[in-house]
């Protein structure tokens, strides 16, 4: 039972991974693009109005990198050397670590005040509130403030 539920939260953490990636890489700005139902969708204008270079994806991140680990080349990468914090990369290992190492995701736990006090999170949980693993697991998951 245990296995097929860390099976179905790493789909989860999975699948939230690619629609975070899919939102960042296929947003578009085109205000300046006026199109009727009916208006045929000609790429070069729509490339000219967004001021698009042909050979590059469109991604709103400041950074990002798309590595080949086989053959441990960079296949595409913006600002990729740069520094930064890791953001939801620390979510997603903490989710993959906990599914690696807890026994029952049904355990319920008693928040520490420690926990309680640490920002970011949108469950709103304070000293003692009870909650089960599974239920942090995707509170983890939710979008940070």
């Amino acid at each position: 039972m245990k296995k097929k539920l860390n099976k179905h939260i790493k789909r989860i953490i999975l699948i939230f991974m690619i629609i975070m990636m899919c939102v960042n890489l296929s947003t578009v700005c085109a205000d300046d693009v006026d199109l009727e139902d009916d208006d045929i969708i000609n790429l070069e204008d729509i490339n000219e109005v967004a001021n698009i270079k042909e050979s590059e994806p469109i991604i709103n991140s400041r950074k990002c990198v798309v590595y080949d680990r086989k053959n441990n080349m960079v296949l595409y990468g913006k600002n990729e050397n740069t520094k930064t914090a890791m953001a939801s990369t620390t979510k997603i290992m903490t989710a993959t670590v906990v599914l690696e190492k807890a026994t029952e995701l049904n355990k319920v736990v008693t928040i520490t005040a420690k926990a309680a006090g640490t920002g970011g999170s949108r469950l709103g949980l304070k000293t003692n509130d009870k909650i089960t693993i599974n239920d942090l697991l995707y509170g983890l998951m939710l979008r940070s403030r």
